[in-house]
């Protein structure tokens, strides 16, 4: 399934390039992007001999996050875009374990990611608001985990390995699943061909490949960007009643 939606979304960039260079309704915005993070991991919580169960959740300190690429959009009327891109991301969620003696885990997770979103935007304006829905293929590429016990000198770091398998008995790696699904929003306003708005991604996957528990990344960031290949439409003007005969 994975590998069907990469093929899927790797197509879809491919035919809006070959459309840009085509020189269609195409525009590609160079994007910069940064702001919080706020994961939560759900452990399944079990005491022995007490048959008392349930689940333990822990989320994740507001670490800054970034992400930089480029976004192409398809401008198929006057007031609707379809948008998509390529995107490098560094997210860094940190997250307190308040167990005896206490852990502070942080994963350093690095992903490209390939948004697919339907955008409202008045193509006949040089200025104004727009906003968007859409959803987000993240693709794991590299990562590292850290933790520190108190009262046990050092740090213990491991790779991350995102190959969708569970190996608890692995001491030098870490494992997480290669797809990070999740609902963007945005909403901002452009000046001719500069923007500036704010967007969230809400994670829609579990990313730990543990059934026993669940691990999902939101982001909330600010983006500034400018776009090429923007030609604002005039609104077509009827032509003057030059009719002058008096009925």
């Amino acid at each position: 399934m994975i590998t069907s939606i990469l093929k899927r979304s790797i197509l879809f960039c491919s035919f809006i390039t070959i459309g840009f260079m085509a020189e269609a309704q195409f525009t590609f915005s160079p994007e910069i992007s940064g702001g919080i993070t706020a994961a939560t991991q759900t452990a399944a919580l079990a005491v022995s001999g007490t048959g008392n169960t349930g689940n333990t959740k822990t989320k994740s300190n507001s670490n800054v996050n970034g992400t930089i690429g480029v976004a192409v959009a398809y401008q198929f009327d006057d007031f609707w875009a379809v948008n998509s891109g390529i995107f490098y991301q560094y997210i860094q969620p940190t997250f307190n374990e308040e167990s005896n003696p206490n852990t502070i885990v942080t994963d350093k997770l690095n992903y490209i990611n390939i948004p697919l979103e339907i955008v409202h935007i008045n193509d006949q304006l040089k200025k104004g608001w727009y906003y968007g829905v859409g959803i987000n293929f993240g693709l794991g590429i590299s990562g590292k985990e850290t933790a520190t016990t108190s009262g046990i000198a050092g740090t213990v770091t491991k790779n991350i390995k995102f190959d969708n398998e569970v190996y608890p008995q692995d001491p030098n790696n870490a494992h997480l699943n290669f797809l990070n699904m999740g609902a963007i929003g945005k909403v901002g306003y452009f000046f001719g061909k500069m923007f500036i708005g704010a967007d969230a991604n809400l994670g829609l996957s579990n990313i730990t490949p543990d059934n026993n528990s669940k691990y999902k990344i939101n982001t909330y960031n600010l983006h500034i960007g400018y776009t090429f290949n923007r030609k604002v439409v005039k609104p077509a003007t009827p032509p003057a009643d030059t009719d002058t005969t008096t009925p």
